[in-house]
């Protein structure tokens, strides 16, 4: 799959108009932006030349020798009379002397001869007399559009407003700065910071694209394009946690990394699901919703959304091997922080990622090297908690496996698909934190892994016992104690399934369906009626179908979809 094409990001629209030729005139100051060639540089510009005219009067009269309005006067800070003014502003920005300077517009340049009426240029070709008067001044002297206006106002008495000078400009092709009309933020002028912000809009670009990273970084750096947009992933994790470390350690101290994943990850876990049963409706409802959710995580940036976008989701779509739902998320995902979050640390990421589509392997390994960093720092944090670097130590840990066990499971494995569908590290993480006990972590680890000893059943099994006496005896809270009997449950499934056990496989999952809700119900079920098929009843498989298209998951998620677009229109 070809790497993602750049998005254009359109221009700012203009101010609108109607205001009075004396704001307008008095507005002008300072340069003028670049002109845009569209349609408003094509126009005609009768509407801006009558604010120069009472909506009760006429066009002057020529045989009248005084006009309906007077004459606009230089200001008399520049001159006192209106002929020393072109001598005194022909010095101003010109490198030679002012009486030299003034001269080439009487005998080095061909223009009309003043005027005793105002002139107001209508058309376009009304411009044609002083096109050479207004390039020399505009160009070769790169004067402003604020002294040009008075010039020509005090030398020729052309009338005209600032907005009818740019779209004379954009005519002409008269452009500042570059002949071939680069933006202005890749001038000189501008700092390296500026440039980082606009380019491209934070769009993606193709593998061959170098427009990102013009004035950037230089290209003899690198080696390819591809390693210079890699880099610029390790830059963005590396300024995000930077800007983690410089909040106050109060505040830092309440972003707990919670255990399980964001409801966007399961979203996609099970709409995947879906698309697996071509039940396409029903998939594309929740993976609408999955979308629907990263704006939120994008906007309430902490350690744990940071992970969420950049690593997990990620990791899922690439070890599911859905290059489509992947690309659909990096275009999304950089559409939202192109239109919202224009300075977000994640788009450095996105943007990398867009070089590797079409290397799973290569995106993964990357994606293993990434994390490893993201780990490396928050484990040199001084004044970091224990479960944090725990934490990243472990979606490191997750990341190297996937990515060693990539090529066995194109091979066709039979036991790819595990039952729980949940990331595994973030399973382990949550067993960590809820039950705080080293039985429990070697059975995760083994879980993680897949090396189940003999023993690992009733080891599982006095789990499942213990967390429904805890949650019977109220220590813990009831929904802590059902995540965790699933968990276990999951993992006893697991086991069976890689034994090959079926009828024990098939108990232990009618279980965890009867206290799994929601996504999780969704995505057991559709396992499960996917072993029924190959391994069980036809039968019993039909009628769990049944029952998960009638699920009120999917009314709730149609509705919560309604709601949030709703609320973005």
């Amino acid at each position: 799959m070809s790497g993602l094409r750049s998005v254009p990001v359109k221009g700012r629209s203009s101010s609108p108009g109607g205001v009075s030729a004396a704001v307008m005139m008095a507005t002008a100051a300072g340069e003028p932006h670049e002109a845009d060639a569209d349609a408003d540089a094509d126009a005609d510009d009768g509407e801006d030349s009558d604010v120069f005219f009472k909506d009760d009067s006429s066009s002057p009269d020529p045989e009248n020798e005084k006009p309906r309005f007077a004459e606009r006067r230089p200001p008399s800070k520049l001159s006192s009379g209106g002929r020393r003014i072109p001598s005194a502003l022909a010095g101003v920005k010109s490198s030679k002397p002012a009486s030299k300077a003034a001269s080439v517009f009487k005998g080095g340049i061909r223009s009309p001869p003043p005027s005793p009426n105002p002139i107001i240029p209508r058309r376009a070709e009304d411009w044609e007399p002083w096109k050479t008067v207004l390039h020399d001044l505009y160009i070769t002297q790169n004067r402003i559009l604020r002294d040009i206006i008075i010039y020509m106002e005090t030398t020729y008495n052309l009338r005209a407003t600032p907005k009818m000078y740019k779209n004379q400009f954009a005519r002409w092709n008269f452009f500042k700065y570059s002949v071939k009309r680069r933006p202005r933020n890749r001038t000189d002028r501008e700092s390296d910071e500026s440039r980082h912000e606009e380019h491209e809009g934070g769009a993606l670009v193709a593998a061959n694209s170098t427009e990102i990273f013009d004035g950037l970084i230089s290209p003899l750096l690198y080696e390819s394009n591809r390693a210079r947009t890699m880099q610029n992933g390790f830059t963005s994790v590396r300024d995000f946690l930077q800007g983690y470390i410089n909040i106050d350690p109060t505040a830092r101290a309440d972003m707990v990394v919670v255990g399980y994943q964001d409801p966007s990850y399961r979203y996609f876990t099970a709409a995947m699901d879906l698309f697996d049963q071509k039940d396409n409706d029903q998939g594309g409802l929740i993976l609408r919703r999955a979308f629907l959710q990263l704006e939120k995580l994008l906007s309430a940036m902490t350690l744990k959304s940071f992970s969420d976008l950049c690593f997990t989701i990620p990791h899922l779509l690439i070890e599911s091997r859905r290059p489509d739902i992947l690309t659909a998320y990096l275009r999304y995902v950089s559409g939202l922080i192109t239109a919202k979050f224009p300075n977000h640390p994640i788009r450095g990421v996105i943007t990398s990622f867009a070089e590797l589509l079409d290397e799973p392997e290569g995106m993964m390994r990357y994606l293993m090297a990434l994390s490893k960093a993201n780990s490396d720092t928050i484990s040199k944090i001084s004044d970091g908690k224990d479960r944090t670097r725990k934490w990243a130590h472990n979606q490191y840990l997750l990341c190297q496996r996937t990515n060693l066990d990539i090529g066995r499971d194109e091979t066709g494995s039979k036991h790819a698909h595990s039952m729980l569908r949940v990331e595994s590290q973030s399973v382990y993480w949550a067993q960590h934190l809820i039950m705080n006990d080293p039985e429990s972590d070697k059975l995760a680890e083994l879980w993680m892994y897949r090396n189940f000893p003999d023993d690992f059943a009733p080891r599982t099994e006095a789990f499942v016992h213990k967390v429904r006496a805890l949650g019977e005896a109220g220590k813990l809270p009831p929904e802590y104690a059902r995540m965790m009997e699933c968990l276990y449950i999951g993992w006893l499934n697991d086991y069976y399934e890689t034994i090959e056990d079926w009828p024990k496989v098939f108990a232990w999952a009618r279980q965890g369906l009867l206290i799994s809700t929601g996504e999780q119900y969704q995505v057991w079920s559709i396992h499960l009626e996917e072993l029924q098929r190959k391994h069980g009843s036809a039968e019993e498989a039909d009628e769990m179908r049944r029952k998960r298209l009638n699920h009120e998951f999917l009314d709730q998620i149609r509705l919560e979809v309604e709601r949030m677009t709703l609320s973005m229109d």
